[in-house]
């Protein structure tokens, strides 16, 4: 089952020391270098540098080594069949993926493997990497030292991988992420969003609007952030298997509780009906619904924007709203397994949204974004957004 050796990543109390002191060893500089990991690369295998979690590296597993296979799935499986138990299931980081077991002998193994094409990464066979993205961002700014600045979303972090977890461990870490890794104007932009779409949402709970259907949930957790608000409003999570699975989960593993009104729907929206797979779950087409669109549109092709909205108008009533975020021009996509694949133009969108039923409610630009939620009560502006995606909110004619 194993190919061969790929890494070593060593558990350290002090990266800065022991890169210094690897790099006088090794007589080389690191291939990648953050506060949270160092990357050396020696022959066809690689040295990782860590931070131990609690300051030895005994405490946290010591020494772990990553061996390469052929299929990380069906390797892992295998593991735990034979009685291994999990201890980091399978994750993505770019084109690489990773796992790592207990073995019956109490010694941690890693497994890796590296993507042979987008298929192989798609949404439909593993859990989605960008809603891990929004997960992680919405983990960094829940853990802002300025209350003023703080993230509202503090269950966001029980859906981070392991080593996710560890790049937020201290402030210099989740600086150097913010400032290097994401940017400040993408960490803006999601905590903006987050804050526009948890308006929303509870303002919904408290007009007891009868239903509320998220499509795409990710790893959404305004169903539990605001579960005491939740009266007689039903709430619909669509989303693809994998990824709906591994929330469904981590929740349990977490011990959060999952509000009786919350219903998930598993649905792959490429090819199944959202009106019949919601009729399917007990959704009532003559009472108002609420729609949350969020991060979505831009990696769907224009045939699925349309049939969306188009399913959204036959399955609930005039007054019924969706909320969206879309992109404005084209740019490349983080992820070779989702890409970007529809934008339009801010002046397009009224017609584009009245020529398909809808009236626009609500439309904010990034300077509106900015204005609203990115600006302190005194004044000062405290972050930046991505100046190519706006917010819309629209009402079914």
């Amino acid at each position: 089952m194993f190919t061969s050796l790929k890494r070593v990543t060593y558990q350290v109390p002090d990266i800065d020391q022991a890169k210094q002191w690897y790099c006088e060893i090794l007589q080389k500089e690191p291939v990648q270098d953050s506060p949270f990991y160092v990357l050396f690369t020696i022959g066809e295998a690689a040295l990782a540098l860590v931070p131990a979690a609690n300051g030895s590296p005994q405490s946290d597993g010591g020494t772990v080594v990553y061996w390469g296979v052929e299929d990380i799935e069906v390797a892992y499986r295998r593991l735990l069949a034979n009685g291994a138990t999990s201890r980091a299931e399978i994750s993505t980081s770019l084109n690489i993926r990773i796992a790592k077991v207990i073995d019956p002998f109490g010694n941690v193994i890693g497994v890796t493997d590296r993507l042979s094409d987008a298929k192989k990464g798609a949404v439909e066979s593993q859990p989605s990497e960008s809603a891990m993205t929004v997960a992680f961002c919405r983990a960094l700014a829940a853990l802002d030292e300025r209350e003023a600045w703080r993230g509202p979303d503090y269950l966001a972090e029980i859906f981070l991988t392991e080593d996710r977890r560890g790049s937020l461990r201290d402030q210099t870490s989740r600086e150097w992420v913010i400032q290097k890794l994401i940017t400040p104007e993408l960490h803006g932009y999601f905590w903006a969003r987050t804050a526009y779409l948890d308006d929303i949402f509870e303002q919904a709970l408290r007009d007891n609007l009868p239903q509320i259907v998220f499509l795409g949930a990710g790893y959404d957790t305004r169903s539990y952030r605001f579960r005491e608000l939740i009266q007689k409003t039903r709430i619909f999570e669509l989303d693809i298997e994998p990824t709906q699975r591994r929330k469904k989960g981590l929740l349990r593993q977490a011990n959060v509780p999952i509000p009786e009104q919350l219903t998930f729907v598993t649905i792959n929206f490429k090819t199944e009906s959202i009106e019949a797979r919601l009729l399917d779950a007990g959704f009532d087409k003559q009472r108002r619904t609420l729609f949350i669109w969020e991060g979505v549109t831009y990696y769907l092709p224009l045939e699925a924007v349309n049939d969306t909205l188009k399913a959204i108008k036959v399955t609930a009533p005039a007054g019924s709203t969706i909320c969206f975020d879309y992109m404005t021009e084209a740019v490349p996509s983080a992820y070779s397994a989702e890409p970007f694949q529809f934008w339009i133009a801010p002046k397009m969108i009224e017609a584009f949204l009245a020529e398909r039923g809808y009236s626009l409610e609500e439309h904010l630009t990034a300077e509106d974004i900015v204005k609203k939620y990115l600006t302190l009560p005194d004044g000062s502006v405290a972050g930046k957004t991505l100046p190519f995606f706006y917010f819309v909110q629209a009402s079914v004619k």
